[in-house]
């Protein structure tokens, strides 16, 4: 197991636009299973590589891509348990991204 807060662990995340998701983390913290719980595409779930540094004590910046194409970064901090999330995809024959905040807590 690595140092870093998440592994090991399962978070429920509720974002600002009322999307929650299940995340479960690996032991050594560099993979992640995400399941989408409510939002826009509910049951959506995937195993992902990670890619993780500690920007701060006990906040981390996680990034992963999807096999939709899709790119995601988190910014959770474990001080504060807020999360701020960006997401880039194809939409209509072009990339977009979007940004969200919201917070996380752990599920035992």
């Amino acid at each position: 197991m690595t140092d870093f807060a998440f592994a090991g662990k399962a978070f429920d995340i509720r974002l600002d636009n009322g999307v929650l998701f299940h995340n479960t983390f690996a032991a050594e913290g560099n993979k992640l299973v995400y399941e989408q719980i409510d939002g826009a595409v509910e049951g959506a779930s995937e195993e992902v590589q990670l890619y993780v540094a500690e920007v701060a004590p006990r906040m981390y910046l996680i990034g992963w891509n999807e096999l939709s194409g899709a790119t995601v970064a988190h910014v959770m901090d474990f001080k504060t348990k807020r999360i701020t999330a960006f997401r880039s995809l194809d939409a209509g024959g072009s990339r977009v991204g979007e940004v969200h905040t919201g917070t996380f807590e752990e599920v035992r």
